[in-house]
């Protein structure tokens, strides 16, 4: 009988601990569970976020790409707007100098004038320039063209007999937005401009960008 109270009492004696061994496993089981539930959508939506940023910046090399094409082709539209300017201007000098014969004298003095004004004029890679025009020089545009004249030099001749050192110093002293510009190949342009060699200009012309040879 005494030994049967003994084995009671170590009983609830020690029943806390092995209440607790049990279920210590219990609960590392159960925490283990929930943080799988837990971290499992975090890694879904790490993956997600992972394949979106790939094609976000897919997308974003994409647009870069077309956005130098379309600067590209804004250029391009400049540049055609540009010489479609010219090209008014010219035919507006043009109407003019009509004009002006046809209320001039009659006769002889229309059909020399005529003939005076279709030999003044030129029909050079699709665009018609008027006997020293500087802008037929491939890298020269209206404003080089004017700055050229203020220095005296208005005809294919004067600008192939000047020193590209003196070319460069006009730009020079234009300012920055100049100096960009390469003098290098204008004189030998206009040289064959004022000499009349329209095949050997368009062929150099051909390997020029921007005036520049490359």
């Amino acid at each position: 009988m005494f030994a049967y109270i003994l084995l009671q009492c170590s009983f609830w004696d020690h029943l806390p601990t092995a209440l607790a061994l049990c279920l210590l496993p219990f609960l590392l089981g159960w925490l283990a569970a929930y943080a799988w539930y837990k971290v499992g959508p975090l890694r879904d939506q790490v993956a997600n976020l992972t394949t979106a940023n790939g094609k976000l910046e897919g997308d974003l090399t994409d647009l870069r790409v077309r956005y130098a094409a379309i600067e590209a082709d804004l250029d391009s539209k400049n540049n055609q707007l540009h010489k479609l300017r010219d090209d008014l201007m010219m035919c507006e000098s043009e109407r003019n100098a009509l004009r002006e014969q046809t209320t001039g004298t009659g006769g002889s003095g229309k059909a020399a004038k005529s003939v005076a004004a279709a030999a003044a004029t030129i029909l050079f890679a699709g665009t018609k320039y008027k006997t020293d025009d500087l802008k037929i020089v491939e890298g020269i545009g209206p404003k080089i063209a004017e700055l050229l004249n203020n220095a005296d030099i208005r005809t294919w001749r004067q600008l192939a007999d000047t020193a590209v050192e003196r070319l460069r110093e006009i730009l020079d002293a234009a300012g920055s937005a100049y100096q960009i510009h390469d003098p290098g190949t204008w004189p030998q342009q206009a040289d064959l401009a004022d000499r009349g060699e329209w095949d050997a200009l368009k062929k150099l012309q051909d390997e020029l960008t921007a005036g520049r040879a490359d």
